[in-house]
């Protein structure tokens, strides 16, 4: 996909979700690296606290997804939309466990699989190709799943979150981290807010975070908790390294890119965006949901 033809297929949410499986393969193409200069192998946000550089907040945030999960040795754990690894690596150190991750874009399982080959907690470790609305897994097939700003690139959230369910045990914990709208946003909000952050990252649309615990609710969870960043920490360093697109910038992709994370920082701080997270349990109850 040339570049002018991804910036047409972000323009609209329509585009975005119509064609969202080629635009989020083709969007981690073209910024991984970039991304592993800031993030390294762990790419999200996160919360932190007193004297925490970004690397100890994130796998604070990893630890605190296995913790609440109940994630233990010998587990079965699926992180849907792994990325290139780091967070499951880090789950599978603190847990013992073992980690299948999936991600739609076949570039960052190709390198999740050649960061972890030949290490040692890469025999914990498997990275697939699978579309999260998709999953290539039976029923029960694992004790638990945990998703880090991932889930907002599916086109059906409440598709996803049930596939999830799905494929996961009675019992088993699923946590989560992720991005949404506020509750109950004018059109005109949305259009100033959330689409600029949407456009920039390649997301076809976000959830308001209010209707989370009814979508889990209705995919097959008991919902434990659902809370924000900021109910854990200070949100304030993820924006230090990040500055306003140059305008001088030619290229369209590259001031997309460079508007994103401001765009994102400007709706949380205007309360039109929220980066959430959940704690939830698959419900003890028979059948599954397709």
């Amino acid at each position: 996909m040339h570049t002018s033809e991804y910036l047409r297929l972000v323009r609209t949410p329509a585009d975005r979700q119509d064609h969202y499986a080629r635009v989020v393969d083709r969007y981690y193409e073209l910024v991984t690296e970039v991304c592993r200069e800031i993030w390294s192998d762990s790419f999200h946000l996160t919360w932190f606290t007193e004297g925490q550089g970004l690397p100890e907040a994130q796998r604070a945030l990893q630890h605190w997804l296995a913790d609440r999960g109940g994630f233990t040795a010998g587990d079965r754990l699926l992180d849907v939309g792994c990325g290139i690894g780091g967070p499951a690596a880090a789950i599978a150190r603190r847990t013992g466990a073992e980690v299948t991750g999936v991600n739609i874009c076949g570039h960052q399982v190709e390198v999740a699989r050649s960061l972890h080959r030949d290490s040692e907690i890469g025999r914990r470790l498997t990275f697939l190709e699978a579309d999260a609305m998709a999953l290539p897994f039976a029923p029960a097939e694992f004790d638990g799943a945990f998703s880090i700003e991932a889930l907002c690139y599916t086109p059906d959230k409440p598709r996803a979150y049930a596939q999830v369910a799905r494929v996961l045990r009675p019992g088993g914990g699923f946590t989560g981290v992720d991005w949404f709208c506020a509750d109950g946003l004018s059109a005109a909000d949305h259009a100033r807010w959330v689409e600029p952050m949407c456009q920039g990252f390649a997301i076809p649309d976000v959830i308001p975070f209010g209707a989370l615990p009814e979508h889990l609710e209705a995919a097959g969870f008991e919902v434990e908790s659902v809370s924000r960043y900021e109910d854990h920490g200070d949100i304030a360093p993820n924006w230090q390294d990040h500055q306003p697109p140059d305008d001088d910038l030619a290229d369209g992709f590259e001031r997309l890119i460079a508007g994103s994370m401001p765009a994102l920082r400007e709706g949380i701080e205007q309360g039109k965006l929220v980066m959430g997270c959940w704690v939830a349990r698959k419900k003890d109850t028979e059948g599954e949901r397709a």
